[in-house]
């Protein structure tokens, strides 16, 4: 039998054009921390953005994966995001995101799509 492991961390990793544009996106867009901007080989960057208290956002830049682990590249997650605020967070991304979906209802819950800079969708839902 084998021996429960916990997770204790997540850490979600995007691949975006511009690293530092891409963290002010999420920055502004959802009022998150910036908690470390790491030196990674031949002059890229990577940043951390603290999502939840054991969830965190950090972004690569597409040539660094392209050079470093190629096979990874196209790999986009699918975030759902939920909120208890969800007319204040879509307004919000109306203000930064190049895409915003109307805000629709489906199984008795608000949920709108948007689009970051470098064109990936995600999801947000009304909940908690």
């Amino acid at each position: 039998m084998l021996e429960e492991i916990q997770i204790n961390h997540i850490t979600i990793m995007l691949y975006v054009t511009d690293v530092e544009h891409s963290a002010d996106f999420w920055s502004q867009g959802f009022k998150i921390s910036h908690i470390e901007t790491i030196e990674l080989p031949k002059g890229f960057i990577s940043v951390k953005l603290t999502l939840l208290n054991q969830v965190t956002l950090q972004l690569f830049s597409k040539d660094f994966i392209a050079e470093f682990s190629p096979e990874v590249l196209t790999n986009t997650p699918s975030l759902l995001l939920q909120t208890s605020e969800i007319d204040k967070q879509h307004t919000a991304l109306k203000e930064i995101s190049p895409m915003v979906s109307d805000i629709s209802e489906v199984t008795g819950k608000k949920q709108f799509y948007f689009a970051d800079l470098d064109e990936h969708y995600f999801a947000v839902i009304e909940g908690y």
